[in-house]
């Protein structure tokens, strides 16, 4: 509809309010009736959201939905002049600016709303701390209407987010996800920040965004806002690729209740309930409450499985082991409760509070946790005084019985976050805004000794930052943003600046283009620094195959100072020292060669120092069959000629991948990660039915922390050394025996390339490191095509240049851990006179690398193809029926190395409001 004619069925809803006679009543109050309807055909807008708000008192709000006729109907309205607003998801938002109200009389409106795409008109606050229109905002950002999200049957919140551009949903299992934004994806990634009504909403110590752990419902969400691009210069540490804000519903805004029951594919019930009510139009209040139950995909760990055998065959009692014990089912309740007051149009007070416990299995980078009942809380309280916000929260964690797969070892983690913040907002003129404000943030990890081990006593994170941000109309088409923030962190040597720009030119009000620059920063984790804990007992379990007999397999966070090899002249293979396990003869005053050693002692890296260790260990492994014990007495011993190799383990496999020496290197101090990023980018309208939005960025990022990785090569004889073969020749082991004893000597690690102080002798050990510098481009591109008012077509499709980083360091890569290519496209079918929304979704992910602590392998490909429909019942305007199916085709795959393959997922729910 051409805009003249829009403006003229606006003024004639304005004009045409009709005022009928009534009878007289004793109170000064009066009602407001009327229709909302929408589109060329003015069709009924069944269930639109009508919103009335007195100009004397803002605070004052009353809001209703319209009906399956279109007819609202709000009574005893206080005297006054009220603004009325109708909206409608896929429709603009209709408002007429002033209605007066008078006693006894009812007014009657007729509202029209015409079709639109959502991203145009969105109102959002997460991109610069303040509410703009998206179309303003100097980000990428991208917005789902509560509306929709609502009507759609989800696991959890994340499902919502599959189809965003720039957006990596990773589902590891039925509940089970990990969302970034712009990759660097991990199985604890902390990348993108996680906020639900401005609490950040991650586990405190692990910073891990658990989605399943939420306590907020589907039906609460008012809607979803994901800002792509670091954010650190206003919300600090740990947003470097972006910011996902879920947004509930006030409950003076949406009084009534709602109550939804689901069920689906492998054994999945869900039930939820909402009730908002208000005591008067300025206190409200709101409970939510939801249980969850389901099956989870099998998967079975091969290196879980081995050492499950390993414990039974040595006379474990396989109905209590914990080791490769797996339990699938899934069940998960969460409650929430609000309270607002409204004391006036200038001050509001929120507070709230929730709790969520969870049964499932949980990836980490340790391998699998069978997770028993991990449960959240929280508690929040936040003021608005005219344009002074202020809010303080603490967030507790606990990790219930929760144990690790591969060691049966119990996970404590009861962590706690405390935070305060405070914000103001001031317009020296209608052109300039500045938002200023301080953050505190205080965890303090709590793990009994699981997880921080012998740093547990001193493991305190405390960050505060300050932050300010300008923003400058320079003419009605060019404003510029600059914002700065400084942050100190207790364990950093050095405070943290966080710098950003932005230019907007808006050719006119429906095209926008931007040039931003953003500097953001991560601070280095709990597990990053103070991670002490043995992920694998007697690695031998495994298998004499893996000759690992002896060895405990650590994980650990890099101390004050680093970690240092020692590499000189007097070493073994390039200069390396290492340290032998107690099997092979690393006992105190036990020879090794000719050196006396104890415990924690280094000798060189050479692996015919441990012949003597090898050859008891070799007799025993084959039970007597490999004996050559003839060769230990002195003078049969072999020489230093005997060539020596590096291997390092993959847990994952539980296999040795060969290294060079040059890989082993220093590990240096924990430092922040750096992201610099300079990003174009548009976003458009043209008309009512088309919307674009595409944004090319570029980033450097410096410092990169990668995830757990083996640092500690382990010491082998080299099967390929001639002289090896010629020495047992020599020996007099039979011709045909001596490729058999090769092999079995090659297997065997004797030893273990460890740092200095290693209070550990010859484990090996996985640890973090800062890479060096990784530079990456992406892009990320989005349309949607109103067709007509009841057909829209959505398109999306990113990519990033790399999805590997080859030779960072020594010969070290570096996996991003997401594709390098992502699309997906939508149709979907709105007929609201009949209450009518269905879509289907094809999306396609590229395979890509995985390197995510002991999970190492390759993802492929996977096409697959969504639906979803929710339809009001006709006989009761306020049941929906709802469905969503998840993999239509059934096309079993995998999403991330360790998850199990991920096959149809179908929900159908019923819900009914009052």
């Amino acid at each position: 509809m051409r805009p003249v004619k829009a403006r003229l069925i606006a003024l004639a809803a304005s004009l045409l309010v009709s005022i009928s006679t009534a009878l007289p009543i004793a109170a000064q109050v009066g009602d407001v009736v009327g229709h909302v309807r929408g589109g060329e055909s003015f069709e009924p807008l069944f269930g639109a959201n009508v919103l009335v708000t007195s100009l004397r008192d803002p605070s004052y709000r009353v809001t209703r939905l319209a009906d399956r006729s279109g007819r609202f109907r709000i009574e005893n309205l206080p005297e006054g002049r009220y603004e009325i607003r109708a909206s409608y998801v896929g429709y603009t938002t209709f408002v007429i600016d002033a209605v007066e109200v008078t006693k006894g009389i009812t007014v009657n409106v007729d509202l029209w709303l015409e079709v639109e795409p959502l991203v145009v008109s969105a109102v959002v606050i997460s991109a610069s701390r303040r509410e703009e229109k998206v179309l303003d905002a100097p980000a990428a950002i991208h917005v789902l209407d509560g509306e929709r999200v609502r009507a759609r049957p989800v696991l959890t919140p994340a499902d919502h987010l599959q189809a965003v551009p720039s957006v990596d949903v990773v589902r590891t299992g039925l509940t089970q996800s990990n969302v970034v934004l712009r990759g660097f994806n991990n199985v604890f990634s902390g990348t993108t920040l996680l906020l639900v009504d401005n609490r950040i909403a991650r586990v405190p110590s692990l910073r891990y965004n658990a989605w399943n752990l939420l306590p907020t419902t589907n039906e609460d969400l008012e809607r979803l806002e994901m800002v792509s691009g670091p954010g650190s210069a206003l919300y600090g540490p740990n947003c470097a690729n972006g910011v996902v804000h879920a947004i509930t519903r006030p409950p003076i805004d949406s009084e009534g209740t709602t109550l939804s029951i689901a069920g689906g594919d492998r054994s999945t019930a869900l039930a939820s309930v909402r009730h908002a009510g208000k005591h008067t139009e300025r206190v409200g209040w709101k409970v939510t409450a939801h249980w969850l139950t389901g099956e989870d995909f099998s998967h079975v760990d091969p290196v879980e499985k081995g050492l499950r055998e390993g414990e039974i065959a040595d006379g474990a009692d396989p109905d209590t082991l914990k080791i490769g014990a797996r339990d699938e089912d899934v069940e998960k309740i969460g409650f929430e409760g609000r309270l607002d007051a409204r004391v006036s149009h200038k001050v509001w007070v929120v507070l709230n509070g929730g709790f969520s416990r969870l049964d499932s299995i949980e990836l980490t980078g340790l391998g699998a946790a069978q997770v028993k009942n991990w449960s959240t809380a929280y508690g929040q309280a936040r003021l608005n005084w005219r344009d002074l916000f202020l809010q303080t929260y603490v967030n507790r964690s606990d990790a219930g019985d929760t144990y690790n797969l591969r060691t049966g070892l119990d996970f404590v983690d009861r962590s706690t976050l405390v935070v305060g913040q405070a914000q103001h907002q001031w317009s020296p003129s209608p052109r300039r805004a500045l938002v200023y404000g301080v953050d505190a943030l205080l965890t303090r990890p709590e793990t009994d000794a699981t997880i921080n081990g012998r740093n547990e006593e001193d493991d305190d994170i405390n960050e505060i930052g300050a932050y300010v941000q300008a923003e400058t109309y320079l003419t009605d088409r060019w404003s510029v943003v600059a914002a700065a923030r400084i942050d100190d962190h207790n364990r950093l040597d050095d405070p943290v600046f966080s710098p950003r720009a932005a230019v907007v030119f808006g050719p006119t009000s429906d095209h926008k283009l931007r040039a931003t620059y953003n500097r953001a920063y991560s601070t280095p984790t709990s597990n990053n620094l103070f991670l002490d804990l043995v992920t694998e007992r007697d690695l031998g379990d495994l298998g004499a195959a893996m000759g690992m007999e002896g060895y405990d397999l650590w994980a650990k966070g890099v101390p004050e100072g680093g970690f240092h090899f020692r590499r000189d002249g007097d070493g073994g293979l390039d200069g390396l020292y290492m340290q032998v396990p107690l099997a092979l003869g690393g006992a105190e005053s036990t020879q090794v060669g000719a050196t006396a050693l104890g415990p924690h002692d280094h000798v060189p890296a050479s692996a015919h120092l441990v012949w003597q260790g090898a050859v008891k260990l070799l007799l025993e492994q084959s039970q007597g069959r490999i004996d050559l014990t003839h060769t230990l007495s002195p003078g049969n011993l072999p020489g230093e000629g005997i060539g020596t190799v590096l291997r390092a383990l993959n847990p994952s496999t539980g296999t040795f991948d060969p290294v060079s020496p040059d890989a082993v290197r220093d590990v240096g101090e924990m430092d922040p990660t750096i992201t610099n990023t300079f990003e174009i980018g548009y976003k458009g309208a043209f008309g009512k039915s088309f919307s674009a939005t595409i944004d090319v960025h570029y980033d450097r990022i410096n410092d990169f922390i990668g995830p757990l990785r083996v640092e500690t090569p382990n010491v082998f004889f080299d099967p390929t050394d001639p002289e090896l073969a010629g020495y047992l020749a020599t020996a007099g082991v039979p011709a045909d025996s001596i490729p058999i004893v090769i092999d079995a000597l090659a297997r065997i690690p004797v030893g273990t390339v460890t740092p200095d102080g290693n209070d550990d002798p010859a484990d090996p050990i996985l640890t973090y490191r800062n890479f060096g510098s990784i530079d990456l481009t992406g892009i990320d591109v989005g349309c949607a095509w109103a067709v007509d008012p009841r057909w829209t077509i959505e398109a999306s499709y990113s990519f990033t240049s790399r999805d590997v980083f080859r030779d960072v360091e020594g010969g070290l890569d570096v996996s991003l851990n997401a594709p390098r290519h992502k699309a997906g496209g939508t149709l979907r079918y709105v007929d609201a006179d009949h209450g009518l929304d269905a879509g289907a979704r094809l999306r396609f992910v590229d395979g890509f690398p995985v390197e995510s602590g002991v999970f190492v392998g390759e993802i492929g490909y996977y096409v697959l193809l969504d639906l979803d429909a929710s339809w009001r019942v006709p006989a009761s305007p306020s049941t929906v029926l709802s469905v969503r199916v998840l993999n239509v085709l059934d096309d079993e795959h995998r999403e991330f190395v360790g998850a199990p393959e991920l096959g149809r997922v179908g929900i159908l729910r019923l819900s009914h409001s009052f």
